[in-house]
């Protein structure tokens, strides 16, 4: 926070964005909308720290690593470069789209299979909060409701975690 108490918005780059792809410009038009669209989302694009990468399922060579650097997100075109441990999310253009439009959450994409994502364990606040950052909100003052699907998943993700750690020792 600033001292007039609006938040500074990080600054959403694409390198190289005079050959970029239709995927990397859809989703820094995307960025830099959201982080513009609320203090609220400007703070939680500053939280992020980290790398997540996006690929379409259309075609393997196509494929954006998105940086979040707190003063910055910085999206790239990464073709078919390797990522690592970079957790990721694949999805056809159109799944995309509907995420960029607020048409559809990144959330329920995932759960419907839509949109595919890969991550370490360690990985997954951090992807949490991408995707969470990634919902447009509908511009509504009502409080939201927590999917029930949401609250059987968090005790059966929290009950394999602890088995996970106890069988490893």
């Amino acid at each position: 926070m600033v001292g007039s108490g609006v938040t500074e918005r990080p600054r959403v780059e694409l390198i190289g964005a005079d050959s970029a792809s239709g995927l990397a410009d859809l989703l820094h038009q995307f960025l830099e909308q959201t982080v513009d669209a609320s203090d609220q989302k400007a703070e939680a694009a500053r939280a992020l720290r980290g790398a997540v990468v996006v690929r379409a399922a259309e075609d393997e060579a196509i494929a954006v690593r998105i940086a979040f650097q707190g003063d910055r997100i910085e999206l790239r075109d990464i073709g078919t470069e390797a990522t690592g441990s970079t957790p990721s999310i694949q999805g056809d253009f159109l799944s995309v789209a509907h995420v960029t439009s607020g048409q559809a959450s990144p959330m329920a994409l995932v759960l419907s299979r839509q949109l595919r994502v890969s991550f370490g364990l360690g990985q997954l606040p951090f992807l949490f909060r991408v995707l969470g950052f990634m919902r447009v909100d509908d511009g509504s003052d009502r409080p939201r409701r927590v999917p029930v699907l949401v609250l059987v998943l968090v005790p059966v993700l929290v009950l394999v975690l602890v088995l996970v750690f106890f069988l490893r020792k």
